[in-house]
């Protein structure tokens, strides 16, 4: 099956891409494509999707046909029916015609988590949660004091935590051993072979051009295309659609470096594969089908993921990565590739490309890559609080000229400080619109400064732009000079703390390598169980304790 990727929405600047058959089916080619492959997610969601605008009617009449043997004959098709019921509300008055069935006994006919994650007997209250989280964070929305909110989602035994060990005590732990500073690679040459390399990959579609989407006074976007094949137990499927790449900086140098090493991280993490496993990387990748506890070989556990679902023992295809001390690891394919369609079940409504980095260097990828990781969990664990927010002057004659430059538009930016207990600097970036809106951007590294400008230039309003609303009144004011920095110089000696601040905290990461034979630039892909994943709010997503610890704390 031929399919293309296309964007279907924007949320909060981001793109969100679905994967469509490249050809006009009719319903009864679709369905038969499922009943042949039952775990083809691409056809899957296509099919749950179109049933959102599908006339009640029929699909009454479908699920009446199908329960006449309580959807022994077509169990995929019911599976996706009974989805189609749970997922989409106009839909959810047709619930009743699946009574005498338990949709548990359909979950070997679909790949996703829909069914299991409304088997969880407590979604319900998480849900409750989740809006009031979800509000608080995308909104600003004030918080319930306890007392008001929904019931307890843990625990008092649930919520301990054990004295965290941070970045600073991973700086100071590692003082003896940490190699001498090293300067990066120039912006010229990092963009020069980026380019050059990409160029000859046959990547580009047209030339990069200037946008104003983001409080960066230079930003570059470039688009490029994907093109991949699966050929995987009984999947035999293509993959073509636009991307476009996006670089953000202070200078033209900078926003250059920025799109075009981000484009190579995307060009990279793409995968085709075939019989003989993932294709088209420096290093051979042959895959693993197994279950978790069939392996016989050290593996990240999926039980250890912070995942939407409890892992249930499903057979998964795995690839060879790497710890801290370079010790193999297999880890699921599934957690390392954009839009990875394999022959298995999903374990995820949706990952996105949080983990994923590029540099000139595999040290300078892994370093990007755990950043990013870590900024991702502190959206998932830190709430807005008018404590945390602040506004930033600074001596440096470049920034602050921005920051001037901003004030004479009429945009107000203002900052929250999102560090969680590891203590790697991160902060969010805030303007807000006249309608309400809330538009942010997020920054994380070992330097607190380099954290809260890179926040500050990925915030999705325009500059120049239209005058923002106000920010806060009373805010707080801090130096960029005087935010923590516990970088040491070189991207070897930072990626040191990280891992020691990570292991120590007992999150040990694990990479796999994606660099490509026609790139030859390193990019890495990091998962580090324990940290959250996602940041969606939405009716999967599941509380974590450390957020409700959050909470808590801002009531004590």
């Amino acid at each position: 099956m031929r399919y293309k990727l296309q964007m279907t929405n924007t949320d909060f600047g981001v793109g969100m891409f679905a994967a469509l058959p490249d050809v006009n089916l009719s319903f009864n080619e679709m369905t038969a494509h499922l009943r042949a492959h039952p775990f083809d997610d691409y056809m899957h969601e296509f099919v749950l999707q179109g049933f959102k605008e599908f006339r009640t009617r029929k699909l009454e009449k479908l699920i009446k046909e199908v329960m006449k043997d309580k959807g022994k004959s077509d169990p995929v098709l019911t599976a996706v029916m009974y989805e189609a019921c749970i997922c989409h509300q106009r839909q959810a008055q047709l619930l009743p015609l699946f009574e005498g069935i338990d949709p548990e006994d359909f979950l070997d006919y679909t790949p996703a988590i829909h069914i299991r994650s409304r088997a969880l007997a407590d979604q319900p209250l998480h849900r409750k949660w989740t809006a009031v989280f979800g509000r608080n964070i995308f909104t600003l929305a004030p918080l319930p004091a306890p007392k008001d909110a929904p019931e307890p989602p843990f625990a008092p035994e649930e919520l301990s935590a054990p004295e965290p060990f941070t970045a600073a005590d991973g700086l100071a732990a590692l003082k003896d051993q940490l190699p001498p500073p090293k300067p990066r690679v120039p912006l010229a040459e990092t963009s020069a072979r980026a380019l050059d390399a990409l160029g000859k990959a046959d990547a580009f579609l047209g030339p990069a051009m200037e946008h104003k989407a983001s409080l960066s006074p230079v930003s570059r976007l470039r688009n490029w295309m994907v093109k991949v094949r699966t050929v995987n137990g009984s999947l035999s499927n293509s993959l073509e659609g636009i991307q476009t790449c996006y670089g953000r900086g202070l200078s033209r140098e900078r926003a250059d470096a920025s799109y075009s090493m981000e484009m190579a991280e995307r060009f990279s993490s793409y995968a085709s594969f075939g019989p003989k496993g993932v294709l088209g990387y420096a290093r051979e990748y042959p895959l693993i089908f197994a279950a978790y506890d069939e392996l016989d070989l050290p593996a990240v556990n999926p039980a250890d993921i912070r995942l939407e679902v409890p892992y249930a023992g499903q057979k998964l295809h795995w690839i060879e990565g790497h710890g801290p001390d370079n010790e193999p690891i297999l880890v699921p394919a599934q957690f390392i590739f954009l839009f990875c369609n394999l022959d298995e079940q999903s374990l995820f409504s949706a990952l996105g490309s949080t983990g994923l980095a590029s540099g000139n260097t595999l040290a300078e990828a892994k370093v990007a890559a755990l950043t990013e990781v870590i900024e991702r969990d502190s959206d998932a664990t830190m709430l807005h609080h008018p404590d945390r927010c602040f506004k930033v002057e600074t001596d440096d004659p470049e920034i602050g000229k921005l920051l001037e430059n901003y004030r004479e538009d009429g945009i107000d930016v203002w900052f929250m400080d999102m560090t969680t207990e590891l203590g790697v600097p991160c902060y969010k970036s805030v303007v807000l619109g006249h309608h309400g809106d809330v538009n942010k951007g997020g920054g994380c590294s070992l330097s607190g400064p380099s954290a809260l400008v890179s926040a500050m230039t990925e915030t999705a309003y325009p500059y120049p732009g239209p005058k923002s609303g106000p920010a806060p009144e009373g805010l707080a004011v801090r130096r960029l000079e005087d935010l923590p920095d516990f970088s040491t110089g070189s991207a070897e000696g930072d990626l040191m703390v990280l891992e020691k601040t990570l292991t120590a905290n007992g999150y040990r990461p694990a990479y796999v390598d994606l660099t490509r034979r026609d790139l030859s630039i390193p990019v890495v892909r990091a998962v580090i169980p324990g940290l959250e994943l996602i940041s969606d709010f939405d009716q999967y997503s599941r509380v974590s304790p450390r957020l409700y610890r959050n909470y808590l704390k801002l009531f004590a």
